[in-house]
């Protein structure tokens, strides 16, 4: 028996997985399953639009986790029956004055000097493909490969997949995690708030409460919460007002099939704090409306708050522990949790089948901090 620790779209994806392959496993979630960071999430497929300066060994995996989504997309619905939402209108980033438009022009450049091919756009060109947006946007950048996901459909496919194995894969809910167990550098149980069970192959998927369980140390193991705040328009069917992820100054806007238009997200560092805050909710509608004006007479239809796993460099830690016998990782994705659920959970399959984990993931094992 393997266990997951954790209920999100990494620890389901990975479930599934081993599952296909024959594999017995255990899924513990401190609250419902799907129900943290993963639920929250906008579900943009926007490795390439998210690339930043210092983060270079990060853009072959964002790369290969989008060239990932299109088979793991197929293979979920086939077998779950439920779609995912799978979209490939593409995302633009958007510049409204003058100084936007010179730091969007370094953006550009960033990107041309990294080979990850975009359009820039003038003002005219992104009305043309968003007839909404404002007489103000004065250019923009155009990623035809930055995709979206509906997070919550491929939550719900996956749990539908899961709960149709009840032969290979157990659940138990509101069941946290308290304490790692070890017996001469080796994993023997792990202590919840129920009960010890014992097990000697744990993966950890906790996200931004990796380090809250005891004996994995914030020093070789470091991930934070960041707390991101969202709210839901309802578009109009008959005229319904984007059809691209627009994105500016790190707040997008996410239209779906069912004409919710999702706007997040705030980045704020407050702990484990979830409350929804008139700041943040100002923050987003603000810099929205400055994108699309017309939005002020749409309705909101709902409002949340995630947690997203962060480590110090913003990029996941994956793999075995270099100091525990069967501690497995697969946590810390940061922002990109959906993007990278295909090759993660492929990579602990593979780790699984092999003993081995992908050369992709060479960058991103655990432990790597200490060396810093």
């Amino acid at each position: 028996m393997i266990l997951i620790v954790g209920g999100g779209v990494i620890g389901l994806s990975i479930a599934w997985k081993l599952i296909e392959i024959g594999k017995k496993v255990l899924i513990l979630d401190k609250n419902k399953l799907g129900k943290e960071a993963s639920w929250a999430a906008a579900g943009m497929l926007a490795g390439r639009m998210e690339s930043e300066p210092g983060e270079e060994k990060l853009f072959p995996l964002l790369a290969k986790g989008q060239l990932a989504w299109p088979k793991f997309a197929y293979e979920l619905e086939n077998i779950s029956g439920k779609k995912v939402e799978y979209k490939k209108d593409g995302t633009i980033m958007l510049a409204c004055d003058f100084d936007e438009n010179n730091k969007l022009k370094s953006t550009f450049s960033f990107f041309k000097k990294n080979k990850i091919n975009m359009e820039w756009l003038n003002g005219e060109e992104i009305r043309v493909k968003e007839p909404y947006v404002s007489t103000k946007v004065l250019s923009g950048i155009f990623s035809k490969k930055d995709h979206q996901v509906n997070s919550r459909f491929v939550l719900d496919a996956l749990l539908t997949v899961i709960k149709r194995n009840k032969d290979k894969c157990f659940i138990e809910e509101n069941t946290e995690v308290k304490e790692i167990i070890s017996n001469k550098n080796q994993v023997i149980a792990v202590k919840t708030n129920k009960k010890v069970i014992k097990v000697k192959k744990i993966i950890i998927c906790a996200g931004a409460w990796t380090n809250k369980i005891k004996n994995i140390s914030k020093e070789k193991i470091p991930i934070r919460p960041v707390k991101g705040q969202m709210i839901c328009l309802k578009m109009n069917k008959n005229q319904p007002l984007i059809k691209h992820v627009l994105w500016r100054n790190n707040i997008y806007l996410v239209p779906r099939n069912n004409f919710d238009l999702i706007v997040g997200s705030t980045v704020e560092e407050m702990g484990y704090d979830k409350d929804l805050t008139a700041g943040g909710i100002f923050h987003l509608l603000r810099i929205a409306r400055e994108m699309v004006p017309a939005i002020e007479e749409l309705p909101i239809i709902d409002s949340w708050t995630g947690l997203r796993p962060t480590t110090i460099d913003d990029a996941p830690i994956i793999g075995p522990s270099k100091y525990l016998k069967g501690l497995i990782f697969a946590t810390g994705h940061h922002r990109n949790g959906i993007l990278l659920a295909p090759i993660t959970s492929d990579a602990i399959k593979n780790y699984f089948l092999s003993g081995k984990i992908g050369k992709e993931f060479v960058n991103f094992q655990p432990d790597r901090f200490l060396f810093n």
